[in-house]
């Protein structure tokens, strides 16, 4: 151990001496200010949905000297663990300069907002019936008789007071024309709501009966 020590005495003190020299160098600088913009990221539990937009970066105000400021960049900056916990309903969340994680030699001195606001509600899962739409209409001397789909119902997930709004749910357009034969296909389904989604990975697929009128 004590000869690893000594071994190249002179180059380690030399190092250790160049590294305090630099040091120095960097806090005896002229200190400057900079702001720079960093991603806010909410810890929102499985069990809640976010259902405003509240602000998803943080204006960082940073001092220090100016070699090390201006070559700060966002992913060195950090927030700590959130001073409030995240409850269902309205949250304000208080943003302090001493949650900032910020590189040694730079120090915080404002960001904005001070405040953001997160509103959170409830996940709730429902049964909603799938409506097949069809567009265009089979050549002449025929008619489509039944239009269904299997399932005949899907399970979406959303916040409570968006899918209370969801009495069924539509498939995107299925053309008919040209057909004279009855035909299954596949379908999606059209957009229900901002943050409602299809919670089973299920195939639709919807059966289009088509028929010669009767005379």
């Amino acid at each position: 151990m004590r000869r690893w020590l000594y071994d190249n005495l002179g180059l380690k003190l030399l190092s250790l001496l160049l590294a305090a020299l630099l040091w120095a160098v960097v806090l005896g600088e002229q200190k400057v200010e900079v702001t720079v913009n960093v991603p806010l990221r909410f810890d929102v539990p499985s069990t809640l949905f976010l259902v405003n937009d509240p602000t998803d970066t943080l204006e960082v105000r940073l001092r220090g000297p100016k070699t090390l400021v201006t070559s700060v960049t966002a992913r060195e900056i950090s927030v700590d663990e959130w001073p409030v916990k995240l409850t269902e309903g309205e949250n304000s969340v208080p943003i302090r300069e001493d949650l900032i994680r910020v590189p040694r030699g730079i120090r915080v001195v404002d960001v904005s907002p001070r405040r953001v606001r997160v509103v959170l509600e409830r996940a709730v899962e429902r049964e909603v019936e799938i409506a097949p739409r069809v567009e265009g209409n089979p050549p002449d001397g025929f008619v489509v008789r039944q239009v269904a789909a299997s399932p005949p119902r899907v399970r979406m997930v959303g916040p409570a007071s968006e899918l209370a709004r969801v009495t069924r749910v539509r498939t995107l357009p299925i053309s008919v024309l040209g057909h004279k034969t009855s035909f299954s296909t596949r379908a999606l389904l059209e957009p229900v709501g901002r943050l409602v989604r299809v919670e089973d990975g299920v195939t639709i697929v919807v059966q289009v009966e088509i028929e010669p009128k009767n005379s």
